[in-house]
């Protein structure tokens, strides 16, 4: 175990407690609500991390690495920036994939844009925004957060090499 985690689960530990001081009964109505939603979340997130570990099980890191690499360039870029934006993904699985995708031999820079898409750029959403907005706006917003995505490709280009 990291020291991160240490520090996290600590803190979390030391704020119970502190909570339960302070209040015993909130502190277990929000504890209860909290097991609750973990229970809900289980039927989504069960399948979502078997997908990603059969993927990565499947796609080599140097495929990976091919794809999302130090050497991929421009290519790598895009396709991170494409994938991301056609992507639907909640963050609790986006960010642990692109940890993997780290591991494996991809470019900060890359999943940098890769995930920045994912949560911003929604053209899997482009239905329901345009019906509830406009398609003016939803095209703003998607052309935005993709130049937001870049830019962010950029300072952590700077940044990491």
């Amino acid at each position: 175990m990291s020291i991160e985690t240490i520090v996290i689960y600590g803190l979390a530990f030391i704020l119970v407690i502190i909570s339960v001081i302070k209040d015993p009964l909130k502190t277990k109505k929000g504890l209860i609500k909290g097991v609750k939603s973990f229970v809900k979340l289980i039927p989504v997130l069960v399948p979502l991390f078997l997908l990603i570990g059969i993927l990565l099980a499947v796609v080599t890191p140097t495929f990976i690495s091919s794809l999302l690499g130090e050497e991929s360039g421009l290519l790598g870029y895009i396709f991170g920036l494409s994938i991301g934006s056609i992507t639907f993904m909640p963050p609790f699985v986006a960010y642990p994939l692109g940890a993997e995708l780290l591991e494996h031999g991809a470019a900060y820079p890359q999943v940098a844009g890769f995930l920045v898409a994912v949560m911003s750029v929604g053209l899997v959403y482009y239905a329901a925004e345009s019906t509830f907005f406009s398609k003016k706006s939803a095209i703003y917003r998607n052309a935005v957060s993709l130049i937001g995505a870049v830019v962010v490709i950029m300072v952590v280009m700077v940044v990491f090499t």
